[in-house]
């Protein structure tokens, strides 16, 4: 019975993305309701809604209550620099030695915002990190950043305060694209608190959503690099728009 279950749950979900890939769903489209895909795959509505929620944690549909279930928006596909590593691999490139400092790690649930960078449902639980990463003896980055839970249960502070990519990678969990927005700010009283600088200091802003390799959406976030002790690289790849 447990197998015929799984079977069922795996059609709904392959007419979905087979419906994706060959455009009869485009990104934004409405796709049919519960009922309907009942109806079509003669399967149960817990089936289909198992599937649906497999995929919205995916990031290849969300839905809108009252509305229905739509296809996602595609990342842009822009080449992750950094690969799973982080600041900690770019870091040690560089001949620094790279360790973080004053590190949280608190499990809530995705407002608003964060549920719509995420692409996930409002209220599903992500992990919230802060952190200051830092170069030999010098605060270079303050993080804050948000990790689906249902990707890594596992984290720890232990693991926050070293590198969480690197853990991971370990796992099998890889990112490969990334949607980045950067902007010259003022450093506010309390980043400069946390960086060691004074108020005012000219910070770069960099807003992160990070993708894992078939479009999901799995952490977002926010830096203030220090731009008197570091440089931002960024490698940019060409590819089919």
């Amino acid at each position: 019975m447990r197998k015929q279950t799984s079977n069922k749950n795996e059609s709904v979900r392959n007419y979905i993305t087979s419906r994706i890939e060959q455009h009869i769903y485009n990104e934004g489209q409405v796709i049919e309701s519960e009922s309907r895909l009942c109806e079509i795959l003669n399967v149960s509505r817990m089936t289909v809604r198992k599937a649906l929620d497999e995929l919205v944690s995916e990031g290849v549909v969300y839905k809108e209550k009252g509305r229905g279930t739509f296809v996602s928006k595609k990342p842009k596909y822009a080449e992750f620099r950094f690969g799973a590593g982080g600041f900690t691999q770019e870091a040690k490139k560089r001949g620094m030695t790279p360790f973080t400092k004053d590190a949280t790690l608190d499990l809530i649930e995705a407002d608003e915002q964060i549920a719509k960078s995420m692409n996930i449902p409002l209220h599903e639980k992500v992990w919230k990190v802060t952190r200051i990463r830092c170069t030999d003896d010098t605060p270079i980055i303050y993080v804050e950043e948000y990790y689906l839970y249902s990707q890594c249960p596992d984290l720890t502070i232990d693991i926050v305060s070293q590198s969480i990519y690197e853990h991971l990678e370990k796992k099998g969990i890889s990112f490969s694209f990334l949607d980045q927005k950067l902007e010259a700010v003022s450093c506010t009283s309390d980043i400069a608190k946390k960086l060691g600088i004074k108020k005012g200091h000219p910070l770069i802003k960099m807003s992160l959503i990070i993708y894992m390799k078939n479009g999901t959406v799995f952490n977002c976030g926010t830096e203030y690099y220090r731009t008197d002790k570091y440089t931002l690289i960024q490698s940019v790849y060409s590819g089919d728009v």
